[in-house]
């Protein structure tokens, strides 16, 4: 007994068919931008100094926001 296959005819992988796909293409294209986006909100911060608490605490946001940013738009536009 063979194993379903994981490609579509056309050599797609299945999830990137249908409403899997559809729902993660947005999620990666909006990934990939704000990985993009994100150092020029914190590298700011860096540079001039994080001195409070809460200075800390943005920067510890942001670079967790990047990091997950980074993995959700890891395989935007990968053809």
């Amino acid at each position: 007994m063979s194993s379903p296959s994981t490609t579509a005819h056309d050599g797609s992988p299945l999830e990137r068919r249908g409403g899997v796909g559809t729902i993660l293409r947005p999620v990666e294209t909006l990934g990939f931008w704000a990985a993009v986006g994100l150092p020029f909100v914190y590298m700011p911060m860096l540079l001039t100094g994080v001195e409070t608490s809460a200075e800390q605490l943005a920067v510890a946001v942001l670079l967790s926001a990047h990091v997950l940013a980074l993995y959700l738009g890891r395989r935007h536009n990968a053809e």
